[in-house]
């Protein structure tokens, strides 16, 4: 899926992507809001902020890997929530990666612009909270 915002807005609902798909974003003088609280697993997201902006809002407990570059521009992810220390048990789970889900891959290129990760609950969410 590609979605671009040139001089505007874009506003895209994760759970409209399909499991293993690519998701490209451009910001060029304008801003993108992708929330993908629920999305699907295995996405690959690649977003380009040029004199925009540009927030992508994840699950708390999601493992994100983030890369890319910024040139006179900022880049920034929300570290996850503390994990408590696992118990025994769990250590000797801890190397056994079989059944494990892959991260979502987070590529955040920023020319004069801005991208940021945030975790926590989608927009509809809150916006449904907001009018109970």
């Amino acid at each position: 899926m590609v979605s671009l915002a040139i001089f505007s807005g874009n506003r895209v609902d994760g759970s409209m992507l399909y499991r293993g798909e690519r998701f490209f974003g451009l910001a060029l003088f304008g801003g993108l809001d992708l929330d993908l609280t629920s999305a699907p697993a295995e996405l690959e997201v690649t977003i380009v902020a040029i004199f925009g902006g540009a927030k992508v809002r994840v699950r708390p407990d999601e493992e994100v890997m983030f890369d890319g570059f910024s040139l006179f521009g900022g880049r920034s992810i929300e570290p996850r929530r503390q994990q408590p220390p696992p118990t025994g048990s769990q250590q000797a789970r801890a190397g056994d990666d079989v059944g494990a889900a892959l991260p979502l891959e987070i590529l955040a290129y920023s020319l004069f612009g801005g991208v940021s990760v945030k975790r926590g609950q989608s927009w509809i969410s809150r916006l449904k909270q907001s009018f109970s």
